[in-house]
């Protein structure tokens, strides 16, 4: 047993060395990615807490996903917690009764054991509502959700997926956990439809067997901030026989049928930062505002429906300001997530207080609060790049050998 155990300490230990080796090498590159302390949050009087209490009030968030600032509004909250209570009454002190519920810190198991609700399903009919399709699917995650889809598609001989060369890691490691047959997985030019109508060319040259192809795409680029070609990108697939799988985690909540004059497809056109005045032409949408607006580039686009549309994934933890995901399709493709999805199946469901944010998260970005926040930071986004190229006109001057250039997204 001794020897044992002196085997499995020297074997941990070179495991250990090694993942030091790469840490330092990281280190070395200037790559290393280390956890920040947090910054303290407004309000809270809780001393066993650590935060990072360094001076803050001159800097301007340009890292996170909070789009619309939901995950920080004190209302927001209000509307949540307000939810919640009148759901499980005992929450607030209260007891329950036979027509409300006892308040869950967690789903206690998948939503193919004990984690099931009525709350889920309500919520999973709404979803599929907002985007105009037969039905939905939550996820814990817009991470999860990619992953489940690309990986437990059941792939036959000669079928092919054709990726942007941009798209997020989550679609991309997806793909690799899948069942594919190797050599089958293809690239096109980041948001280049010709370049794609190249390679689907090129992997129907390679197919010697009726077979399916899938093009997998964002319909916003979080890093490059650029928006996908979606109905040439869509009318080339069907033209093809192929499928379109879309990603909506950026487009959710800032693009919608009401701001359709935002989008900035990915194109070389200049912006015309001359004509904009600080104003949003959404006030003639005020009157539609009960129908929706927020639910994403597809819906900004009429899309929602198109036949080459496989499905779309939209991610609550940007815009929304929550957290989870959901899968919008055919009733075929849900069911099929919901036997064959390992994710899906081997996690614990959403906590019923999730459920109740997403609920409240849309009402917000659908409604009146959205339409106005979508408007403010459109004219944050026109105000910073107006500078922006200001700025970069200068550098021009200063430095006319050099090459600065403001690159044409939203």
């Amino acid at each position: 047993p001794y020897s044992f155990i002196r085997r499995h300490r020297h074997h941990l230990g070179s495991m250990e060395g090694r993942l030091q080796e790469h840490l330092d090498r990281r280190l070395r590159e200037g790559t290393l990615r280390a956890l920040m302390p947090a910054p303290k949050p407004q309000h809270c009087n809780d001393t066993s807490l650590t935060f990072d209490t360094s001076p803050s009030q001159s800097t301007i968030d340009f890292a996170s996903n909070d789009y619309l600032g939901l995950a920080r509004c004190s209302e927001q909250h209000d509307l949540v917690q307000s939810a919640y209570s009148r759901l499980f009454p005992s929450s607030h002190g209260k007891e329950a009764t036979s027509e409300t519920q006892q308040p869950l810190l967690g789903a206690t198991g998948s939503r193919l054991l004990s984690g099931d609700s009525n709350l889920a399903r309500s919520l999973e009919e709404k979803l599929a509502q907002f985007h105009n399709r037969p039905a939905a699917l939550l996820f814990n995650s817009g991470y999860d959700a990619n992953l489940s889809i690309l990986s437990s598609l059941p792939y036959a001989h000669g079928d092919a997926i054709v990726m942007d060369e941009l798209v997020h890691n989550s679609l991309v490691m997806g793909v690799r956990m899948g069942r594919l047959e190797k050599g089958r997985v293809f690239s096109f030019k980041h948001n280049d439809v010709m370049d794609l109508k190249r390679v689907l060319g090129e992997v129907s040259s390679r197919s010697s067997s009726p077979s399916s192809t899938l093009i997998v795409i964002e319909s916003v680029y979080s890093m490059d901030g650029d928006i996908a070609p979606l109905n040439e990108i869509l009318e080339l697939a069907q033209d093809k026989g192929a499928g379109v799988i879309l990603d909506e985690a950026h487009g959710l909540g800032v693009y919608g049928h009401t701001n359709t004059q935002d989008l900035e497809l990915a194109t070389d056109k200049k912006l015309d930062f001359e004509s904009f005045d600080g104003q949003n032409n959404t006030d003639k949408n005020k009157k539609d505002i009960k129908v929706k607006g927020g639910t994403g580039v597809l819906s900004a686009l009429n899309l929602e429906n198109h036949p080459a549309l496989l499905c779309s994934i939209h991610t609550f933890g940007k815009a929304a300001g929550c957290h989870g995901a959901v899968v919008a399709g055919s009733s075929t493709l849900i069911s099929y997530l919901v036997n064959y999805a390992r994710p899906f199946v081997y996690s614990t469901a959403l906590p019923p207080h999730s459920l109740v944010s997403i609920q409240k998260s849309y009402e917000s970005m659908m409604g009146v609060k959205g339409e106005r926040r979508r408007e403010k930071v459109f004219q944050w986004v026109k105000l910073f790049r107006k500078e922006m190229s200001k700025g970069i006109d200068a550098l021009k001057e200063d430095y006319p050998s050099s090459d600065f250039e403001l690159l044409p997204s939203p």
